[in-house]
């Protein structure tokens, strides 16, 4: 397709008419005709309907990844035949290493041909610059970044990466992987291995020795290409370079290596060829190396150049090696030349770009960087200077991570943070103290959504051997909590239990019982955020020795109390009482994480015993409690929980305008920040139930791209937003966006939506329904609410009794307006159910106005769902009015 053909497909899939599509596109009618039929014989499709059906089958409409590429500012020369060699090698394996000295050229030759063989992929290609990476653990989270997957709670950072790129038709471009060897190996083999589509190019100065890797190894430059290079460059720096065979012969003793040509050309209108010639066989320049030739004309290359600087500019030269990232002025002044001005470092930053040591990037703020062989030389340079320097690296870095984390958490903030959290990295990579900036780091990583990075940084500070005990402890309690945040309940199990070890060795019996308390609140209450939850034998034995231990009168009691009450069974008679009174044990204690844990024991019990309003008093008592709290890694899973259960409770308490407040708070937790589709799922389903379908429609796409970028998991309790949205489109009348959201919800279920075995409960029979009744079809309806509304099975599962009343309002509704025998007794049963839903019970009564023949009230209770948030009902109560008024006439 033309790109006018894909904008005129996405018009007509958007159900414009060709009059509209020409006003949108500013065309004729007549040409919008024209590509329509042009895209109906490409397509292979009948009529407009089939093209959109055909469009989003082949994925057609959405729009081509771009992504953050490197763009030199010099052109790139010669190297057609290493370009045709590799474009080649691309087309045949789908893992290539480029290998070569430093300086040779890999990274502009593979960048180069990649992009012109990105062109014909789908999602185009992603660059990612392992040279800023200081670790090999850091690897995965380079490439995320750069490929935009983010953290998910409950998932491994690789996992997450493996699933989305399984599905990529693209090329993954690694840059300087050297370093990271062997470790990174078994990334890319896993890549590779489970994302069939995907192309691999790596460039190192080692093949990665990596399963299916093909090695292409980047020769010199020939002599043509050479020359072409050096008269380029040369004549960039202002020089006019004659056509004189020493330029070959230059480029000949440079052993065509070039990023050397382009230095000696930077140096070629002050010096000419005489003096570059002259320069290059003065022995003491040879710096001498085990790497061969051309390496050693490398480094004598930027040795020359370094030595042309005087004192200050070459210690600041070799101490700005310490940063990882790109650097500002002012960072270079506080970490490699504190000693100088602010406007001395800034000339001596001038000179070294001038002198192609730095590369300089002009914005706000204008930034440096080195080119990686260039700051392995400048750290050679440095030496036995390279402890003060990196000390005052990391002084600095706090003192920015400080700065930074005082300042308002929104997009531009991440945009730094992510930028500092290389030097951090680095930083902490070193042997410095780093106790004080490894949380202060850890901390943000919460705030940022890197949750897995955090709990890494948090266990890393508890295993080292400087920390103190009861330093140790409350390091493996931070980490516990954020593994908790991640969904990851196993790793927080494990961490409280290596932090209740940690207490007994300290002989601190409260710490020891503060965490086995916590570990039967997450094995007790959440072991869906477990692989592998605890037998309950195990839980009632981490409760006896937390019992046992808690000192009398300490604050461990309140935790214990609260591990006690989550425990109990959600039907036994004292559970609502247990979870009150340790909440208040908790308050008294200042503990209000541990409150809102018990009252979300009071809160399950409420909802057990179809206590709607008891149920949200209870959710709403938790917001006392963690409204004030500020997020960190100790609140981040108790806000999610608290945020969640609000939305869950005030859906099914029918308070619309509470759900929508829960599930967006929840939606913007910065913990979360780019994991938004599990919010999105709660508020689809607000949007089902108030009529909010527009922005239902919007919001729907807003999960598919933050799902997607999560791997396309399943997980079950996505489900209900997504069929949610299948029910908006089918209110909507769009059956083909409908049957794209059901297959959505069946991926999520790893099921069908409904099964032939027994009656079916809950949200799924209760959407359909309402479908159903929209569509005028109450008979059709009524065969899908089977279910007996008083049944065992809906005290089964807290979802069930969310959706209960919703279910008995669509059963009344469809009881009446089939006239069914016995609609009483329906609707006697139907009023029990939705006791403590407004919402809900005004659909009964409607139910019984619409029995009686009594449009009147049918169009009055208009009123009363408006003043509920329920516009569809309020819109469907002023329809059935008006067609029971004609009905009659």
């Amino acid at each position: 397709m033309t790109e006018r053909e894909r904008d005129v497909l996405g018009l007509v899939a958007g159900h414009l008419t060709n009059l509209e599509i020409a006003g949108r596109l500013s065309l004729s009618v007549r040409t919008v005709e024209s590509h329509v039929s042009s895209l109906i014989r490409k397509l292979g499709v009948s009529d407009r309907r089939g093209l959109a059906r055909r469009a989003d089958e082949l994925d057609l409409l959405r729009p081509k990844r771009r992504h953050a590429w490197p763009s030199p500012a010099d052109p790139f020369v010669g190297r057609d035949r290493e370009t045709a060699a590799l474009h080649i090698r691309l087309k045949d394996h789908r893992l290539v290493t480029v290998t070569g000295p430093g300086g040779v050229g890999k990274t502009r030759l593979t960048t180069h041909a990649v992009r012109q063989v990105a062109r014909d992929r789908p999602d185009g290609a992603w660059f990612v610059d392992l040279s800023q990476v200081t670790t090999p653990q850091a690897a995965v989270p380079a490439i995320a970044t750069a490929v935009g997957v983010a953290e998910q709670p409950g998932q491994f950072l690789d996992d997450t990466l493996s699933e989305a790129l399984s599905r990529a038709d693209g090329v993954l471009v690694l840059d300087n992987c050297e370093h990271l060897l062997p470790e990174l190996e078994t990334s890319v083999a896993r890549l590779v291995g489970g994302c069939p589509r995907l192309t691999i190019v790596a460039t190192s100065r080692a093949p990665l020795r990596a399963p299916y890797e093909w090695v292409y190894e980047l020769p010199g430059l020939s002599a043509d290409d050479a020359v072409r290079l050096f008269r380029s460059r040369a004549e960039a720096a202002g020089g006019v370079v004659p056509d004189d065979p020493r330029v070959a012969e230059l480029c000949h003793r440079l052993g065509g290596m070039a990023l050397a040509i382009e230095l000696a050309a930077a140096r070629y209108p002050l010096l000419g060829l005489d003096g570059l010639a002259a320069a290059l066989g003065d022995p003491l320049r040879l710096l001498g190396s085990s790497e061969g030739a051309r390496q050693r004309s490398l480094r004598a290359t930027i040795g020359w150049s370094v030595d042309l600087l005087d004192d200050q500019a070459r210690a600041m030269f070799a101490a700005l090696c310490v940063f990882a990232a790109p650097f500002t002025v002012a960072a270079a002044h506080a970490v490699a030349g504190p000693q100088h001005s602010a406007a001395a470092a800034a000339h001596v930053l001038a000179t070294l770009a001038d002198q192609h040591l730095l590369y300089v990037e002009i914005g706000d703020p204008t930034t440096y960087h080195f080119q990686e062989v260039v700051r392995q030389f400048a750290a050679e340079l440095l030496a036995d200077a390279a402890g003060e320097v990196q000390r005052r690296h990391a002084r600095w870095t706090a003192a920015e991570l400080t700065s930074l984390a005082s300042s308002e958490h929104d997009d531009t903030w991440c945009a730094r943070f992510d930028l500092l959290a290389v030097e951090v990295r680095a930083a902490l990579a070193r042997p410095v103290d780093g106790r004080e900036l490894g949380e202060c780091f850890a901390e943000e990583l919460v705030q940022r959504g890197r949750l897995e990075e955090a709990q890494h940084r948090f266990e890393t500070l508890a295993a080292t051997e400087a920390t103190d005990a009861h330093d140790r402890i409350h390091l493996l309690r931070q980490g516990a909590a954020a593994a908790a945040a991640r969904l990851v309940g196993d790793d927080a199990l494990r961490l409280l239990d290596e932090a209740a070890e940690a207490a007994t060795v300290a002989a601190d019996p409260g710490a020891a019982a503060d965490a086995l308390g916590w570990s039967v609140i997450y094995a007790a209450f959440h072991p869906g955020i477990m692989a592998d939850p605890p037998e309950r034998i195990d839980i009632e034995r981490r409760l006896a020795e937390a019992r046992r231990l808690a000192p009398t009168g300490s604050a461990a009691e309140a935790t214990v109390a609260a591990a006690s009450a989550t425990c109990l069974p959600h039907d036994h008679p004292g559970s609502a009482a247990a979870g009150r009174l340790a909440a208040d044990q908790a308050i008294a204690a200042g503990l209000p994480v541990v409150a809102s844990a018990a009252l979300d024991r009071v809160c399950a019990s409420r909802l057990h015993r179809g206590d709607y309003a008891g149920a949200l008093a209870a959710v709403r008592a938790r917001g006392v409690l963690m409204d004030p709290q500020a997020l960190s890694a100790a609140t981040a899973y108790a806000f999610n929980d608290y945020l969640l259960m609000g939305c869950e409770v005030s859906l099914a308490a029918g308070d619309l305008r509470g759900a929508k407040d829960y599930a967006e708070r929840l939606a913007v937790l910065p913990c979360y920040r780019e994991y938004v589709h599990p919010a999105l799922a709660r508020r689809l389903q607000v949007d089902a139930l108030t009529g909010d379908l527009t922005g239902a429609a919007e919001r729907g796409e807003r999960f598919l791209v933050s799902w997607e970028r999560a791997g396309s998991h399943r997980a079950s309790t996505l489900a209900v937003g997504a069929y949610a949205l299948a029910l908006i489109h089918g209110l909507l009348g769009d059956d083909h966006r409908r049957e794209v959201w059901q297959n959505v919800t069946e991926h999520l279920l790893d099921r069908p939506v409904t099964s032939a075995d027994g009656p079916a409960i809950g949200w799924a029979p209760t959407f359909d329904a309402w479908l159903l009744l929209h569509r005028d079809q109450p008979h059709e309806a009524l065969a899908h609410l089977s279910a007996d509304l008083h049944d065992a099975t809906w005290s089964s599962s807290p979802t069930f009794l969310v959706w209960r009343p919703w279910y008995a309002a669509a059963w009344a509704e469809a009881a009446a307006l089939a006239a069914t025998p016995n609609l009483e007794r329906h609707l006697a049963s139907a009023t029990v159910a939705t006791r403590g839903n407004p919402v809900a019970a005004a659909l009964v009564r409607r139910a019984g106005a619409l029995a009686r023949g009594d449009h009147e009230e049918v169009a009055a209770l208009a009123a009363t769902f408006e003043d509920l948030g329920a516009l569809y009902q309020r819109d469907r109560s002023r329809q059935l009015s008006q067609r029971r008024q004609r009905s009659r006439k």
